[in-house]
This record gives structure tokens, sequence and C-alpha cells, in this order.
């Protein structure tokens, strides 16, 4: 028998017994006040052995959960599953040539737990992994994604060592809401679009960073801050230069309206004493059935090449469907360079249910003549001749769990 329901059940038929007898029994043969304190007592014993066998039981089974929530392997070490699968048909279309194409869009499975060490810290841990459901050669190692160890304050903040995207990266708002090749945040803001006809000495601040220290502030304000720093552990030889990478964000955020703020610095970038710097804002507001971002950074290799890179992105909700669409342009590099490029994308989406999306999306890059711009999001990447605008049309489905 279930607990609660027996202690419900005892409590309620001791109670009714106990007030038919008073109403039976004459008024001058009622237990004295000394007698029904004695019972009164003996009953608040029994709930009390009660609500202790009650908080002994397990907590509910993984069967109680409903589908596709994380849930805990155990009471005792916390440790939740989680992780998405998303898969696209694509016809990708690279200026020259055609193909039709199943990518996989970062899938990925993790591992995560908290434990509570006083009633303001906690222990935390994170392993996580991509995988490729299509193609297993392109799963990456174990932990290859954001993986860490460290120590959560209610007051102080976050402090975590080990692999994690670093906060240029995370830094997002309300300016990244597309999916599979339509995001254009890697591309445009980040820099790969340009970085592939740039070369070596150009690096793309889309970074993962390992061997990294972060520290994450608590929100105050609705204001949060975060700060990075990844030594560089190789001792080189006499006369080569080490290259950490550090950085960090301030961003805002009340639910409606959010900015935010970062940099980045990849010291020694190209093995020299030549910084990649990066400078990024983004800005956006949602309400209602709306969201709408916008997003601009600055990077500059130290060695004469530099862009602006402007995104806007919206979406709106029209009964369950989703219309999204992003616009982002890149500057040349320099006077005359002619390695500018564009990127559109108009995307659908379709929720089934909270956990299952299925959604479309057609988008294109168009290079400038020395430009190589191209889609970074799928495992099939497809670099087009210089000055070549490659597409794409995507069916996918989106699954968290």
């Amino acid at each position: 028998m279930n607990l609660k329901s027996g202690f419900r059940k005892k409590l309620i038929a001791t109670l009714v017994s106990t007030a038919c007898g008073a109403a039976l029994l004459p008024t001058n043969a009622l237990a004295s006040e000394a007698d029904v304190m004695k019972k009164i007592e003996a009953l608040q014993a029994e709930i009390n052995a009660l609500k202790t066998q009650v908080a002994a039981q397990p907590t509910a089974s993984a069967a109680a959960v409903p589908a596709g929530k994380a849930i805990a392997l155990s009471n005792t070490d916390g440790i939740t599953v989680y992780g998405r699968l998303e898969l696209v048909a694509e016809g990708a279309d690279d200026g020259k040539v055609s193909r039709t194409v199943l990518q996989n869009i970062s899938s990925r499975i993790g591992f995560k737990g908290e434990r509570k060490i006083t009633n303001d810290l906690s222990g935390i841990m994170q392993v996580e992994t991509g995988v490729s459901p299509d193609d297993s050669a392109n799963s990456g190692l174990f932990a290859s994604r954001n993986s860490y160890a460290g120590l959560k304050s209610h007051s102080f903040g976050t402090i975590i060592a080990g692999k994690h995207d670093m906060p240029f990266k995370n830094l997002e708002g309300t300016a990244n809401q597309l999916w599979g090749s339509a995001e254009a945040m890697e591309v445009i803001i980040h820099g790969k679009g340009t970085g592939i006809a740039t070369g070596a000495t150009w690096a793309n601040l889309h970074t993962r960073q390992t061997n990294v220290f972060q520290y994450w502030s608590p929100k105050f304000s609705d204001i949060a801050v975060r700060l990075a720093y990844s030594p560089d552990e190789v001792n080189g030889a006499a006369g080569t230069f080490r290259k950490p990478v550090y950085g960090g964000s301030i961003e805002f955020n009340n639910g409606m309206w959010n900015a935010g703020v970062a940099t980045e610095t990849k010291q020694n970038n190209t093995g020299t004493e030549k910084d990649m710097n990066g400078v990024k804002a983004t800005a956006g507001i949602k309400f209602g059935n709306g969201s709408y971002g916008l997003a601009y950074s600055r990077l500059d290799n130290d060695a004469g090449k530099k862009t602006d890179n402007w995104l806007i992105t919206g979406s709106y909700k029209f009964g369950p469907t989703i219309l999204k669409a992003n616009y982002g342009t890149s500057s040349e590099t320099a006077s005359g360079a002619n390695d500018g490029l564009n990127m559109l994308a108009l995307e659908l989406d379709y929720p089934l249910d909270k956990y299952t999306t299925v959604f479309g999306y057609y988008t294109a890059v168009t290079n400038s003549a020395k430009a190589r711009g191209r889609f970074e999001a799928g495992d099939n990447k497809y670099s087009p001749v210089a000055g070549d605008d490659p597409s794409a049309l995507g069916v996918g489905i989106r699954y968290n769990f």
C-alpha cells in the first residue's frame, strides 16, 4: 500500500471513530481532559511516525517522469542525461555542383550533475559529446563538447574548469534563432565566412576553448558577467610565442529586452606578435508572438585585415507555426580586397510537441569576387570557388531530450 494513501485513510478513520464515540456517550461519561490529551498525544506520535516513513520513500521512478524530460539516474549522484538529435535532408549547391545530403546538425548527448554541499554552495559537472546518427565516423570523441567540473554559489557565482564555449560565442540574445544551414551567426558575426578566403592569419571566434577557466557571476538587476582564460600549455622553444586566449561578456536580459557586449583575444594567433581580436554587441526584444534581434562584430587580425559584420534576425508565431528570417553581411577585409559576403535565410518551424519540431529552410550566400563563404552548421561542408554563390534547401527534425 502507498504510505501516503495509508496515512490519510488511517488518520480519517481515527478521527471519525473518536468523534462517533464521543457523540454516543452521555456527557457525564466523556473522558476527562487528561484522557483526551493522552489520546491526542498518542495520535500525534503515530502521525509523526507515518511522516518519517513517507519521507524515507524513494523518489518517483523514471516511468513516472514525462517522456522527453531529463531525469536523475539515482538519488545519490544527481546525474541527468540530456541531448539533442537534429537531422536534415538537404539539397545543396556550391555554385557549380549540386548535391543531395543528409546533414547532422550538432547532435549531442550529455551527462550533468549538481550536488548540494551547503545551502549556498554546490558541486557541478558536465560531460557532453557530439554524436552523428547518420554516420558514426563523424561523431566526436568522448567529452568533445562542453565538459567541465566546478563550484556554484548562488551568492558569489560559478567557477568551472575544462572545455567550454567562450563568452564571445555564448552571447547571442535573440539574434541567433535559425537552425541548420540557415544559421548565420557563425558564418557572419564570428568570422568563418571571411576566414575561408583569408587563410591562416584569420581565426574563427566561434570558439569552444580547451583548458579553460571560466567565472559566471550571479544575475544582479538582470545583468550577468562572464570571464574566461585559457593558458597556453605548450612549453615552446626559445624564440617562440605562447598563445593564451581570454575574453569576457556582460549581458542584460529582463525577459523582454536583451543587450550585451563581448570581447575575445587569441594572443599571438599565427605564432607571431599578432593577436586576433573580436568585439561583439547584441540587442533584441521579445513580445507577444514576435522575437527580434541584432548583432554586430568587428574582427581584426592585427595584420592589416579587419571586418565589420552585421546580422538582423526575426521570428513570428502564427498559431503553432513559427516563421523565421535572418540577413547578415561581412565587409571586405581591406580596401580593394573584394572578399565581402552576404547571407540570407528563411525558415518555417512546426513544433509537434514540447520536444519535437519539424522545420524547413532556404538559405543562400552571395560572395564577392574573392570571397568563399559557405554554410557551417552541418557535418558536410562544401567550399565554393571564389566568387561563386552557394545555396541550400532543407527539411529536418529536431528532437530534444
